[in-house]
């Protein structure tokens, strides 16, 4: 009895050509979207946002003292405070914390905008010195076509960030 040959199992020439030509027309289309310059902006100003609400919240428990970050949307800037409202100076930031969306060119088109905290002060947020926030609360950074929410929670002070 004669054995006929294995059939090896593989693809053909045409399939992989139309799963290449499929991926590339999926790249092409996706990634130019994904990858806008504007969208690298207000995603690093998001990043810069919660890491200064982060230092401000860690600022507070190592130095146990209440510290403030205020947010001034009209000039598209904020700066970490004392409670007397002295902006906090960080030698390895260069003095002053303050920064300026504005003056900075990584950040160009970005705007903080509906900055909106709970309590007596709704464009500011307070750390106790245990790193508990007075109040919890939202703000947006945007540039023309993309956005970004942080949400700083009540008690906890988890914060988070979701586009919108």
């Amino acid at each position: 009895m004669r054995r006929s040959a294995p059939v090896s199992a593989g693809f053909t020439l045409i399939e992989v050509l139309v799963v290449v030509t499929i991926v590339a027309i999926a790249g092409a289309i996706i990634v130019p979207h994904m990858l806008t310059p504007s969208s690298w902006g207000v995603q690093a100003a998001g990043r810069i946002v919660i890491a200064d609400l982060l230092f401000a919240q860690n600022e507070a428990i190592a130095r146990q003292a209440v510290r403030r970050v205020i947010f001034d949307p009209p000039n598209n800037s904020y700066r970490v405070t004392d409670a007397a409202g002295n902006v906090v100076n960080v030698p390895f930031r260069g003095g002053d914390y303050i920064v300026d969306f504005n003056r900075d060119q990584r950040f160009n088109g970005v705007r903080l905008e509906n900055v909106a905290f709970d309590g007596g002060q709704p464009l500011q947020i307070e750390f106790d010195p245990l790193g508990t926030p007075s109040n919890g609360g939202v703000l947006d950074v945007a540039t023309n076509n993309t956005s970004y929410r942080i949400n700083v929670a009540p008690i906890t002070g988890r914060i988070t960030i979701a586009p919108l």
